[in-house]
C-alpha cells in the first residue's frame, strides 16, 4: 500500500479507504487508485484482512477512542439543532470517522451537564479531546481544567479556554456580500446582525462592514443593526423594517436564514420595495435567497483535524497566542438581489 500510495501521490490511509471501497473517498479517486493498485500488482493479505476483521468482528481490538462534542444551546429543554449546527456536526461526525475516533456530543446547560457533572463524566469515561461546538452567548457556560484536555473551539470566542478557533470568516463573508451588492448597483447595503452571533465572532460582521463603508462618502452609509440577545421573529422584523424605512436601505444583508420572510411580514416585497441577501446559506437554501455559502461541514472537519494532532503528540494548544482557522466561503446569486438598472 505505500508503494501504490506514492505512485498515487495520496496517504497510505487514503490507499486503505479506496481499496475497501470505502463511501469517504470519491469514486473517482477509488478508481484511480484501484487503477494503480492493479498495475503494480498489488494484491490484499488474506491473513493480514482475516485478523484484523477477526479482531474488529470479535471486539478484541481496543475500543474507539472518543472526542467530546460540546454544545449549550439548551438540547435539554426540548430546543432543536439550527441547520447550521447540524451541517457542522455532520462534517465533525465524518472526519472523526476517517481518523478512527467517534464524536460523542454532550449537553451543557440547566437539563444537561454542568462543569461538576461533565468533569466526572470526562474523566469515566477516559474521554481527553474536547471541541466547544458553536457555545450560544447568553446560555450556560462550563469551566473545567483545560491542561487535561485537548481543545478547539468553533467560533464561541467570548468563551474559554483560550483555544484554536476554528470558523468561517464572517469579516472576509461581509466584504464579499458588500463589494458583489456594490456591483449589482445597490448603493444603499445596510448589515442586520445578533449581538449574540457578533459576540460569538469577535465582531467580524461589523469590522469587515465598517472596512467597507469607510470608502464611501457619508450619504450613503447605513449605521449597522445589532438586534439584542433572544430577540423573537416579530420583534425582529418590526426592527428591520423600521431600520429599513428611516434609512432608506437598498439591500439588507443579514445572517438570518429568514429575512426574506420576516420583511415579507412587515409588509415590504423582496426584492420590489427592498433587496436582501443572507450571510449563512445552508442546505436546503432558502428559495430564490441570494448571499454568502459558507463550507460548514468543513469547520467541523478541520476542529476534529486539530484536536487529533493535539491527541496523537500529548500536546494542548492553551497557549498565549491561540490561533484561528477560516474556512473559506463563496457567493452565491439570487432573485433576492437582482441586478438594479
Amino acid at each position: 500500500m505505500k508503494d501504490v500510495a506514492k505512485e498515487a501521490r495520496c496517504h497510505i490511509t487514503t490507499v486503505s479507504l479506496a481499496l475497501r471501497e470505502h463511501a469517504s473517498i470519491p469514486a473517482e479517486t477509488r478508481l484511480r487508485i484501484q487503477k494503480i493498485a492493479g498495475q503494480l500488482g498489488y494484491q490484499r493479505n488474506s491473513v493480514y484482512h482475516a485478523l484484523t476483521r477477526f479482531r474488529k468482528q470479535g471486539r478484541v481490538c481496543a475500543p474507539t477512542q472518543r472526542i467530546a462534542y460540546l454544545e449549550n444551546f439548551g438540547l435539554g429543554s426540548g430546543r432543536t439543532r439550527s441547520r447550521h449546527l447540524h451541517a457542522i456536526l455532520e462534517g465533525a461526525k465524518r472526519q472523526a470517522e476517517l481518523l478512527g475516533y467517534q464524536i460523542e456530543t454532550l449537553a451543557v446547560g440547566e437539563d444537561d451537564h454542568d462543569s461538576h457533572t461533565l468533569t466526572s463524566y470526562l474523566r469515566e469515561q477516559q474521554i481527553t479531546g474536547v471541541i466547544i461546538g458553536v457555545f450560544i452567548p447568553g446560555f450556560a457556560e462550563i469551566a473545567l481544567n483545560w491542561d487535561d484536555y485537548a481543545v478547539a473551539k468553533i467560533h464561541s470566542r467570548h468563551t474559554e479556554p483560550d483555544a484554536t478557533v476554528i470558523g468561517n470568516d464572517q469579516l472576509r463573508e461581509v466584504r464579499l456580500a458588500f463589494r458583489r451588492l456594490s456591483a449589482l448597483g445597490y448603493q444603499r447595503i445596510g448589515l442586520a446582525v445578533g449581538r449574540s452571533d457578533e459576540d460569538a465572532c469577535g465582531h467580524r460582521h461589523t469590522a469587515g462592514y465598517l472596512m467597507e463603508e469607510a470608502s464611501l462618502p457619508p450619504e450613503r452609509r447605513v449605521p449597522p443593526l445589532i438586534f439584542p440577545y433572544n430577540i423573537d421573529e416579530a420583534s425582529l422584523g418590526g426592527m428591520i423594517a423600521r431600520w429599513v424605512r428611516r434609512h432608506g436601505v437598498d439591500v439588507v444583508l443579514c445572517n438570518w436564514g429568514n429575512i426574506q420572510n420576516l420583511l415579507d411580514h412587515q409588509g415590504l416585497k423582496v426584492p420590489q420595495d427592498v433587496a436582501c441577501a443572507g450571510l449563512c446559506l445552508c442546505e436546503p437554501f432558502e428559495p430564490g435567497l441570494a448571499g454568502v455559502r459558507p463550507h460548514l461541514d468543513l469547520v467541523g472537519e478541520r476542529a476534529v483535524s486539530v484536536v487529533v494532532a493535539q491527541l496523537k503528540s500529548a500536546g494542548r494548544d492553551l497557549s498565549d497566542f491561540p490561533s484561528s482557522i477560516y474556512v473559506q466561503s463563496v457567493w452565491q446569486d439570487g432573485p433576492s438581489a437582482p441586478p438594479r438598472s
